[in-house]
Formats: structure tokens, sequence, C-alpha cells
């Protein structure tokens, strides 16, 4: 990505405003400048809004000779929530959907009242985990930075924080780096912890800085905090093992006291070690980098070094970056742009930790900015596009008028053909009723069969019909209505040849009830008058005579005869099923 970036860092004793050309993925540090701000006022400047350091940062512009471009304001590590976490793999939208949950269930705040962010840091290869990191700002602090960048009237890139722009310039300006390094960011009100392993990524902030000495040297020295906070600058250091400084009650008491808050930052350090390895899995460090204005304090690398027991450095952020000509070569004044080069990184690309809390009104505004050329270049081809519907609707309506009387003659033509075509429709219609009305007259012959049938159904084993014949009704041939229905007639019916006594079916009555039931269950003897009459011989049923009434006409064409269509139960089916089971009884 080519263009400019302006990184501003505004720490609690210092503002750092810088400006760096990216040019084919290489950032180029061009200018920058800074402002010093109270120190040791960390209770005032604490709620300070950003945007009352407008007119300053103005100032810093013009003095330094920085054009304006788009702006990314930087808050502290006490400014943002980081919340570390696994979940499981998945589609991006499960990935991104399990890192909001996670943001809802651990941000101290609800999700509509934060801005917030989240992050892929890696995945591990045994298990699928993923691990991710979720990072907040309340809205109001989000808010206050946007406030910042409409002040004075630069665009608003992103809302980055201190530790992540570290983690990404550490990375980037030590790309080969191995093992595992921590990077001790010492400012004025708080030390950064940034874990650098791999692909990993550990973040922590701890509220022992650079104002914690000044403070407990004033109570030491019975001074005020600025002659506190320029003595440490000039004078004190840490003391090394406990030695008294020689000839100098103040210098010694100081010293001490700067080892007691550097052995509290130590155990912090040691704390935060153990529990990244044992809650992140990490390794322990094999190096440690310094930066910020707290770890200039003489002999803090020392006293870690011999307390760490690994190499203990000053952080180079410009070591992979390069410096315009003309530029102020004040290596302090470099290094303590660190958090500034992680942002020119950023801009860059292929960071590992790119976080963006930029409220989401201002994304909102900014897309729709970005669609407004669009909007013009719709509005000119609707205009454009009017214009000749205008001159095509002309010529249109001259070859409509043309059209009209192509079709008018051709509609004549077509009317006559309908006449002749209603004609044959009517003629086809009347042969498809006389179809139909044969095909009824031949179903209805069938009529008889169809009810044979169902008697062979409705037998048991081991029986067979002697004598079938049907009887009309006594009130003639379309059946008579009374209390008890229409009648169609009688199927009278002598059945012979059982096995066994057809009058001991256990739990199911009779043979005879059973045949009788069966013939029930067909569409031809549903309810009705019945006659059952059994013959017996020696003490056995030998034959059974039956008169049912028919519950449909025979001769006649009726729609419940037609066959159920292929796979459906056929009638009588259940009566088979029903014989079935009768002639497990009586073989």
């Amino acid at each position: 990505m080519n263009g400019r970036i302006l990184a501003l860092d505004a720490g609690a004793s210092k503002i750092y405003l810088s400006e760096f050309t990216v040019k084919a993925g290489a950032p180029v540090l061009t200018a920058f400048a800074s402002a010093e701000r109270d120190p040791v006022a960390a209770g005032a400047s604490r709620n300070e809004p950003l945007v009352a350091l407008a007119d300053t940062v103005k100032e810093m512009m013009a003095g330094a000779g920085i054009k304006p471009a788009p702006l990314c304001v930087m808050l502290s590590g006490q400014q943002v929530f980081l919340r570390f976490a696994k979940i499981a793999g998945g589609s991006p939208a499960l990935v991104e959907g399990m890192i909001r949950d996670e943001a809802a269930e651990h941000l101290p705040f609800p999700l509509d009242q934060v801005v917030w962010n989240g992050a892929r840091l890696g995945e591990d290869p045994d298990t699928g985990e993923i691990d991710v990191l979720v990072v907040a700002a309340k809205s109001e602090t989000a808010a206050d930075a946007a406030g910042l960048a409409e002040a004075l009237g630069l665009p608003l890139a992103a809302v980055d924080a201190v530790p992540l722009a570290l983690c990404n310039a550490v990375r980037r300006s030590q790309p080969d780096a191995e093992g595992c390094t921590l990077v001790l960011d010492v400012g004025a009100r708080a030390t950064n912890l940034v874990f650098l392993e791999g692909g990993k990524v550990f973040l922590r902030t701890i509220p022992i800085a650079g104002n914690t000495m000044t403070q407990d040297m004033a109570r030491s020295l019975g001074a005020d905090a600025a002659d506190a906070e320029a003595y440490k600058k000039q004078s004190a250091f840490v003391a090394q093992g406990g030695t008294a400084v020689a000839d100098d009650e103040a210098a010694d008491r100081a010293s001490k006291v700067l080892r007691t808050v550097a052995t509290r930052l130590h155990s912090e350090v040691t704390r935060s070690i153990n529990f990244y390895r044992g809650q992140q899995g990490g390794s322990a460090p094999d190096r440690v980098l310094l930066t910020g204005g707290g770890a200039l304090t003489r002999g803090l690398d020392s006293f870690l070094r011999e307390k760490l027991g690994v190499p203990v450095d000053f952080f180079n952020p410009f070591e992979n970056m390069a410096v315009a000509p003309g530029v102020q070569a004040d290596d302090t004044a470099l290094y303590l742009l660190a958090p500034s080069t992680g942002v020119a990184w950023r801009e860059a690309g292929g960071c590992p930790v790119e976080i963006n809390l930029v409220p989401p009104e201002i994304v909102a505004r900014r897309r729709m900015r970005a669609r407004i050329p669009f909007f013009g270049a719709s509005v000119a081809a609707v205009a454009l596009s009017l214009a000749f519907l205008g001159v095509w609707a002309g010529s249109l309506a001259s070859s409509r008028e043309r059209q009209a009387e192509q079709v008018s003659a051709k509609v004549a033509k077509l009317r006559s053909v309908e006449k002749g075509l209603t004609s044959a429709l009517s003629e086809s219609r009347t042969a498809a009723t006389e179809a139909e009305a044969w095909e009824a007259m031949a179903f209805s012959r069938s009529s008889y069969a169809l009810a044979i049938e169902a008697v062979r159904h409705a037998l048991l084993r081991g029986t067979w019909v002697v004598s079938a014949s049907f009887a009309q009704p006594s009130g003639g041939d379309d059946g008579d209505s009374d209390d008890s229905g229409p009648s169609y007639g009688t199927l009278n019916l002598v059945v012979r040849g059982f096995k066994a006594e057809l009058d001991k079916l256990p739990g199911k009555g009779s043979a005879g009830e059973k045949f009788l039931s069966n013939l029930r269950r067909t569409p031809f003897f549903k309810g009705g008058a019945v006659k059952l009459e059994p013959v017996l011989d020696g003490g056995r049923i030998t034959e059974i005579r039956l008169a049912v009434d028919l519950a449909r006409p025979l001769g006649k064409f009726d729609a419940s005869w037609i066959p159920e269509p292929k796979g459906a139960a056929p009638a009588g089916e259940g009566a088979d099923k029903g014989a079935a089971a009768d002639e497990e009884d009586i073989s």
C-alpha cells in the first residue's frame, strides 16, 4: 500500500506525533514531533479527553511541517480491555459468531456500551482450536479519539492500542527472532507486557511504572512530585544489590526507593510469566526488550537482567525501518517511537494483530462517503438513460402504429379460425360424453364379478361356495328407502366343507360369524340385514346358509367400485388377512 499515515501516541507524560510514508510495503519515518505533558499529574490527566489535545497537536504539526493525512490514534493499555480465549474451528461465519459470544461473556461491559474487535492469533495443529484476542474500549473512549480526529480535520484511519502496536513493531522489526520474546513497555502510569512466541501472542498491563517511582521518591525525600521527577531523571538510579551510595544520603535513599519499586515490578513480571506458561501454554522468555520512558531509569535494565537471568536490551524500533534524511537523529527520541512504528507496519500490511476500534457510526459514515461517487455516476447514468428513452419513445410510437395495423389484419383472420375451432371443440366434448357413458355401461356389467370376487376373499380356508344367487329388492331395481336405508337386493350363499367344528373359534365367535364379518369388510355387504342358518350333521356344522343384503346396486355404475390405485389396499384385503388368521386356527 502506498500513502501517508500519522500516528498519535498520547502518553501520560508526553505526546508523540509521527508521520510515515509507506511505499511498496516499506514504511519510512519522514517527520515526528513531541510535546510535554505533566508527567506526575496522573490523577488529573487520567480522565482528560483526547479532544482537549487538538490545539497542541495542531501546533506540533505546524512546527514539524507535518501535512494532513489519515490519523491513527493509539489508546493506552489501561484504556482497553484484553481477553484471550480458545474456540473451536469452523466456517468464518461460525468463528465470527463464537468470537462475539466470547466478547459478550468475558468483557466487563455489555457489548452495546463498548467498541470491540476480535483477531485470530493462531491455530493449534493438533486440536484445531483457534487462539483469539478480543479487544474493547468503552464507547466514550473510542468516540473521544474520533472527536480528536474531527477537531484536527483529519480522516480517522484507525483507533489502535499501544500494546498491540508494540506487538506489530517487534514482529516486523525482528521477524527471525526465535523462542519467546518479552517486551516491557514501562510508561508513566502503566507497564505493558507483550509476550511473542511463534504465532502466539499474550498481553498484560500492570499499574507499576514511572509515576510509581516518582511518587514513592517524593514521599521518601519530602519533595514535591515535580522535583522528584527531575531528580529521578538527573541523579537517581536503581540500587544494585542494596548497596549504599557513598557521601550522598538523598541519592542513596532515592536509589533504594527505586529498587523497591523495581522489585515490585519484577514480582508482577514474574507472576505474568508464570501465568503465561501455566494458562497460555507458553515458554519462559529467552530475551527481554525494554521500551517506554520509564525503562530509561538508570540501572533498571541491569536490575531486571540480574533478576530474570536472561538478556535484557533496549528495543530499537528502527532496526528494520528507514528514517528519511533530515529527520532528527536523536536515539532517545526515536527509541520512544516504538508504538508509532507498529502503526506504520500495520499500514504496510501483514501484521499479526490488526485491531480497529473506530466507532461503528464513523465506519458507517465513511462507507456512505465512499459510495457518493457511485451515487453521482448513477444519477448521471439515469439522466442519460431518460434522454435516450425520450428519443427512443418517439420512434417507438410510429413503429407501434404500423404494427397495430398489421395486428388488426391478423386478428380478423384468427377470428374466423376461432369460429371453426369452437365448433370442433363442441363436437369433441359431445363425443367425450358419449364415450364416458359407454365406458360406465361396460364397467357396470362387471359389478357381478366384483361381488363374487369379494365373496371369494371372505371365505375361510377349507370352505367353498356351493351356490350363490342374487335376489332383486322387493321395491324395484332402484332400491326403496325405509327406516333402515335403501335396499339393493340380497345375496344368498350356501357354504360347505369345513375341516373342523366351525362354531369353535376361541375368542373370535363361530366360523359363520367370522365369514359374515369378512363379507362386511367389502364395499358390497357393509351393514344391511343378515340371515345366518347353520346346518348340523352329527353335531357338527357342515353347511352354512346366508342371506346378506347388498350395500351397492349390481348392474349399475357406481364410482366406489373403481379399484384403488396400484399400491393401495384393495377391497377385501383385510378379509384375506382375517381369513388367513382363522385358517391357522382351524387347520
